[in-house]
């Protein structure tokens, strides 16, 4: 062999070997050093959108300048994400903190448990997986101790006296869902019901529909518990659950059936930083929803709209075979609402929620947007129905509202 092969085998070698050596490096950064690069990039967009935006750009015939101007954005957008992906922390180090919880929960309630995790390596945003662990510890306690029977009970039934409660994390769209499943007797459904006609959370003649009936177990101060323990009874569990996932602009959904098991899923967004957005006007004022709520966009015909009560106003319209209830701003914020425009004269946005499509009147629709979210503070934190305030390209402030308010509004 040549002493030039001899010199490129080596090269290659060492290179190999470096490679190898820096496979799986790890470094140590300070969160908070994270978090100021997060801001810093967030002005960085905000910075771009407003030179991009410039009122002095206007009117001018600049080809190149918006190829490099397109160019730009998604470069900014590339980093938003990678920024986004810094802060991301496996869901894996929440669910094994479970582990010896679960083991605890054995011992206080004298039932065999099995906890089953999939999903584990899944990436989470560390700020949601720091605010994560109370509300499953709520969740499992739930399961541990209304949901799985006891060992006798479970050969009674035909079921292995061992139960199961399944923590399962997945990245869906721009989601993680995480689901906490138990295979027990699931919710039980008189018991429930009773309790909420006696809160007056139902009517005394009225008969819910299951997912309707669930969502009264998140109401603060509700319990079936006939004594209070050191597991459940003092009816706060569920509560700070749903008040945590508000916060997370995240979303709740309960499914059970007698004697199969409850699955409670978690929905949260994958960054808390950055919204894809759609971006909407109303009167003088601007607001903006997450993409993934919006159902669809059209215009109506004057043959879909109808008026359920002409004293109060309200409004529905049909899209395609259903009747979807339509939601005023101006009535829902309680302001001056003589100078309402027709329905047909508007844009009618669609939002998917867990109670049901709700329609939502603008004068105008912007583009989708990837904005800066900041949460409201001081006498603006009390808006009803947002989110959060998003900062836009222009300069502006959009208002972002939590769809899942407003539908329980319009209800109300």
């Amino acid at each position: 062999m040549s002493l030039t092969d001899s010199t490129q085998s080596g090269a290659s070698d060492s290179s190999e070997t470096l490679a190898a050596n820096t496979q799986g490096v790890f470094l140590r950064v300070q969160a908070d050093k994270v978090d100021r690069l997060m801001d810093l990039v967030g002005e960085l967009s905000l910075g771009v959108s407003e030179v991009i935006h410039s009122p002095d750009l206007v009117g001018l015939e600049l080809s190149e300048f918006e190829k490099s101007a397109h160019r730009l954005r998604m470069i900014v957008r590339e980093i938003q994400d990678t920024a986004a992906e810094l802060r991301q922390v496996s869901v894996g180090d929440v669910f094994r903190r479970m582990r010896r919880m679960v083991r605890e929960l054995e011992r206080q309630t004298g039932k065999k448990i099995e906890l089953a995790m999939v999903g584990e390596d899944t990436e989470i945003d560390k700020v949601v997986a720091d605010r994560l662990y109370e509300p499953l510890v709520h969740v499992l306690r739930n399961s541990a101790d209304h949901g799985l029977e006891s060992p006798a009970e479970r050969v009674a039934v035909g079921k292995s006296e061992t139960g199961r409660i399944t923590l399962t994390a997945a990245q869906l769209g721009g989601d993680i869902q995480i689901t906490v499943a138990d295979d027990g007797r699931g919710l039980h459904r008189e018991k429930i019901l009773a309790r909420a006609r006696e809160r007056g959370l139902v009517g005394i003649n009225e008969e819910p529909e299951d997912s309707s009936l669930w969502k009264v177990i998140f109401q603060p101060g509700f319990s079936t518990a006939e004594a209070v323990t050191n597991l459940s009874g003092r009816g706060v569990g569920m509560d700070v659950l749903n008040a945590t996932m508000k916060d997370l602009r995240g979303r709740i959904a309960v499914d059970s059936k007698a004697g199969d098991g409850t699955r409670v899923n978690l929905s949260i967004p994958l960054s808390l930083a950055f919204l894809d957005s759609l971006v909407m006007r109303i009167g003088q004022r601007l607001y903006a929803t997450p993409v993934d709520v919006v159902s669809e966009v059209f215009r109506p015909e004057l043959g879909q709209i109808s008026t359920v009560s002409a004293e109060h106003g309200a409004e529905m319209i049909r899209v395609r075979e259903h009747m979807v209830p339509v939601c005023r701003l101006q009535q829902f914020y309680g302001e001056d609402c003589q100078a309402l425009q027709p329905l047909e004269t508007l844009v009618i946005v669609v939002f998917k929620t867990s109670f049901g499509q709700i329609g939502l009147p603008v004068d105008e629709m912007y583009d989708q947007q990837q904005v800066v979210m900041k949460p409201l503070q001081g006498q603006l934190g009390s808006i009803r129905a947002s989110l959060g305030c998003a900062l836009l390209g222009t300069g502006e402030i959009a208002v972002v509202l939590d769809c899942e308010e407003l539908a329980r509004g319009g209800r109300a």
